[in-house]
């Protein structure tokens, strides 16, 4: 009787013992976890605005591998008065390997206030989408942007890169579910722009087919403008799209 009593509370102290190491451990990850989330996180926005944002855009296989894409997007905004960009573009893609793509095209820009033109821009870009890993049912992608912004009020060019990773679960059917951030790094200064990382975008958007070639996008975009001499921008994005394919 006295043995089976020191058998338990043996079993007692060891289990009381690992119990109390992996408690250990998850307080200590959950203490790095919410330093690294405080160094992550950004300071809390002190100017915010709701924006729409329409996108249209059309593309046709010319031949195996090559692709032609055609894409307007039109942005609004409450701060600048209604409709505040106009982007129109054209660009081929070409596919140089399973799963990865390259891009080149020109994007041609109108920036507005109150419906006024401020400025127009030529905006050449040049980009490779490719798969990187299949995680459960969804495809983690990623993507590296390099832009050359010619805009009619700075004298300078301005040189960016934007990295982009997305996560694409399939739904039902053809219909699909993505998550996306993107990041935006400047690589000079220019009367328009700061060196470093200007800004970061997180999105959420639904898929779906509307017919055989034509499909529709809805979603949510939360952009963070950091801005070095005034306070920083945080724009909550109403996203929609069609997308038609010849």
């Amino acid at each position: 009787m006295s043995s089976n009593r020191r058998t338990s509370s043996l079993k007692n102290r060891i289990l009381s013992s690992v119990a109390a190491r992996h408690l250990r451990k998850a307080r200590s990850l959950i203490g790095i976890a919410a330093v690294l989330a405080l160094l992550a996180a950004p300071a809390q926005a002190q100017d915010e605005d709701e924006q729409l944002w329409l996108k249209a855009g059309a593309s046709a296989q010319l031949r195996a591998g090559v692709e032609l894409k055609l894409e307007t997007n039109q942005r609004f905004g409450n701060d600048r008065g209604g409709i505040y960009e106009s982007q129109y573009l054209f660009a081929a893609a070409f596919e140089i390997a399973e799963g990865v793509t390259v891009t080149a095209g020109v994007n041609r820009v109108v920036g507005f206030t109150e419906g006024k033109v401020d400025y127009t821009e030529w905006r050449p870009r040049q980009q490779i989408d490719f798969s990187v890993a299949k995680i459960g049912s969804g495809d983690l992608a990623g993507r590296v942007r390099i832009e050359q912004r010619l805009r009619s009020d700075d004298g300078e060019p301005g040189h960016t890169v934007r990295p982009a990773v997305s996560y694409t679960i399939p739904l039902r059917g053809e219909w699909e579910f993505e998550l996306a951030h993107e990041s935006y790094f400047n690589l000079n200064g220019t009367d328009n722009q700061d060196t470093g990382h200007e800004r970061m975008r997180n999105s959420a958007a639904l898929s779906f087919p509307i017919g055989d070639r034509l499909k529709g996008e809805v979603g949510y975009l939360n952009q963070y403008r950091f801005n070095r001499d005034e306070a920083d921008l945080m724009e909550h994005a109403l996203t929609t799209s069609l997308q038609i394919e010849f």
